[in-house]
């Protein structure tokens, strides 16, 4: 069970939601201005890797213990958060993932090399986070994190560099603010309120012609509910897991004629879409 750095991960959303879906090539001005892309790359690696190290030894207990390994497991309901969290790691470096590539479009990388160099990027912070634990005393290197760090580094790639995949699949991730329960600080590991979501668009399917059907996705869906309370209450086990199929509307496309944001293809808004919910395990 890791925690990732939720400033990051919000501003790189905001970040997302203010570009406009497209990389602005060109130095610009700034602090990076008249440097060469080579460099703005290897600067840009070492700030957020000294930001990750920094945070760590702050937050997370680095050099406290280890190194060490730890055997967290995969989705079984017993694991401490009933497999969110290893759907949390591999969105969170599929997300890091094309946070670098769109920024190394923007200094002028062609596309390839840049989501090459974005996914070597993405999966080397999530690498360093999981070394990192291995020297903590509450945590340790899981390699099931690490698999999933993997897969969501594999799925940024594929995702960037097919165009007609990304046209038809989004991984989303999805936190509801409005369910009951306590709050916590850093929302990228309140797995109460966060479910993952992958999303079938209608609109990437030429077949499909109906302008009123382009509107509509295709979800797929997992969420963990109540680990956190069964954590300062092991004597009430309410602990949940739940996949859901539901229909949902693409609000990136239904904004088109007034916004071009991609954020919601990485952001999934609760109650845009009508759920089929089954159960997984945990009490009814």
């Amino acid at each position: 069970m890791k925690r990732y750095l939720c400033p990051v991960l919000c501003a790189g959303l905001l970040s997302l939601a203010s570009s406009g879906g497209s990389a602005q090539t060109g130095d610009g001005a700034g602090l990076f201005a008249g440097w060469q892309k080579e460099d703005k790359a290897l600067a840009l690696n070492l700030g957020i890797g000294a930001a990750v190290l920094g945070w760590g030894f702050a937050n997370w207990d680095y050099g406290t213990g280890g190194p060490r390994f730890q055997d967290e497991g995969w989705f079984g309901r017993e694991t401490d958060e009933g497999g969110a969290d290893k759907l949390g790691h591999l969105y969170t470096t599929y997300l890091f993932t094309h946070l670098f590539a769109g920024q190394y479009e923007r200094w002028d990388f062609e596309k390839d090399e840049a989501i090459r160099w974005g996914t070597l990027s993405g999966l080397g912070v999530s690498t360093l986070i999981e070394v990192g634990d291995a020297f903590s005393d509450r945590y340790g290197f899981s390699y099931q994190d690490m698999v999933f760090n993997t897969l969501g580094a594999a799925a940024g790639y594929l995702l960037w560099s097919y165009p007609e995949l990304s046209r038809k699949i989004d991984l989303r991730v999805e936190y509801n603010p409005f369910l009951d329960g306590d709050y916590q600080f850093d929302v990228t590991t309140d797995y109460d309120r966060l479910g993952y979501v992958m999303a079938i668009k209608a609109d990437g399917f030429d077949f499909i012609e109906n302008e009123y059907l382009k509107y509509l996705e295709l979800h797929v869906g997992f969420r963990a509910r109540n680990y956190d309370d069964y954590s300062d209450r092991p004597d009430i086990d309410l602990r949940k897991q739940f996949a859901y199929v539901g229909i949902g509307l693409n609000l990136s496309k239904l904004l088109e004629p007034h916004l071009d944001v991609p954020v919601f293809n990485y952001l999934q808004v609760p109650y845009t879409y009508v759920p089929a919910t089954v159960r997984v395990s945990g009490p009814p």
